[in-house]
């Protein structure tokens, strides 16, 4: 008996101690997390070709991680894209076009700004300064969001993505090193393109449940958006990429790809996509200086739908105007005209004595 107490009180003290450790870990604050403790990771610029995997994590580094590897910066990138479907069909099939622009201006401390614009006269701008957002469309004036209903980190990581979405086409890009050389005052590690499929095919990560479609399977245009990463084939890739050989960071490439989607039915003609993406990255370790545009309030939306009026400006509950009967110079049962209906120019009658 004596002896299990013992053991008990030994295995509740390593218990212990575990837990002050563990407790310790994470009300640390020095203690990296996240994108801090990622950009920690030593990476060799130098081994891409040979580790498709570190090949991978460098084409696919997030925007957070990018900024605590570089800090200041500007990314410029930019994508065209053409989809052809059938050329020759008998009703010359289809094609479907767009050329867009992308700036990203990383301030120090996590400020940035995102601008997009593309070739069918469209774009937005986004500031993300002191914990605030702005946004404007590509013409009008700025407006100040709810924090709570804009996704800044996402919009970053989605204004320069294009690097790691042809990677993702391409299956996985083979690399050949063409040696070290200088760009922007920095040692950097060029690298040419010399194929595709330098990877199987993986399946997006997530924590979330299976998508539920209506009826167990998704609606044709859904269907048609999936089929583009489950059943489309590169055909041809080409291009350069140059890495940051001190931090890892990709700081610029120039790629040219051709991929097709075979058709619903193998009778029919298979949809190809033609796509050029081009990265440049300047003016690393520069402050922008990024300030808070001059913007107009957010209207609440809640507020429109709950109260119109006032959202309109005008009082809230004001009776609606009622028409007034038509002026006549009619008597009343009395004989005499009423004072609201008397003519102007001739005073009303006093109301006689009724009979």
């Amino acid at each position: 008996m004596r002896r299990l107490a013992l053991i008990l009180l030994v295995v509740c003290a390593c218990k212990r101690t575990e837990d002050e450790a563990a407790r310790a870990r994470i009300f640390s604050s020095g203690q990296p997390v996240g994108a801090a403790a990622e950009a920690r990771q030593p990476i060799d610029a130098r081994t891409l070709d040979a580790d498709p995997a570190l090949a991978q994590r460098v084409l696919h580094m997030t925007q957070s991680e990018i900024e605590q590897r570089l800090g200041s910066h500007r990314g410029q990138q930019r994508v065209q894209f053409a989809w052809f479907r059938g050329p020759g069909l008998p009703d010359g099939g289809s094609e479907v076009s767009l050329s867009e622009e992308t700036t990203l201006q990383q301030a120090t401390g996590g400020d940035f700004s995102v601008k997009l614009v593309n070739d069918h006269n469209q774009g937005l701008e986004l500031v993300w300064k002191g914990g605030e957002v702005f946004v404007k469309s590509l013409y009008g004036p700025f407006h100040k969001r709810r924090t709570d209903r804009t996704d800044v980190q996402r919009v970053r990581e989605q204004a320069l993505s294009g690097l790691a979405t042809f990677d993702r086409l391409a299956r996985g890009l083979k690399l050949k090193m063409a040696g070290e050389t200088a760009a922007e005052g920095r040692r950097v590690v060029r690298y040419t393109v010399t194929g595709f499929g330098a990877r199987a095919a993986q399946k997006e990560k997530s924590d979330l449940p299976p998508v539920v479609y209506p009826d167990g399977k998704p609606d044709p245009d859904t269907a048609r958006r999936l089929e583009l990463w489950e059943k489309e084939e590169p055909t041809e890739v080409s291009g350069t990429l140059v890495v940051d050989a001190e931090t890892g960071v990709p700081l610029a490439c120039d790629l040219e790809g051709d991929f097709k989607v075979p058709s619903a039915s193998k009778a029919g003609p298979a949809a190809e996509l033609e796509l050029h993406t081009v990265l440049v990255t300047t003016a690393v370790g520069k402050d922008p200086g990024i300030k808070s545009p001059p913007a107009e309030p957010e209207p609440s939306v809640p507020h429109a739908v709950k109260d119109p009026l006032r959202f309109l400006g005008k009082e809230p509950g004001a009776a609606p105007a009622v028409e007034e009967p038509e002026e006549t110079e009619d008597e009343d049962e009395t004989g005499a005209e009423t004072p609201d209906k008397a003519s102007p120019d001739k005073p009303a009658k006093p109301a006689g004595k009724p009979k």
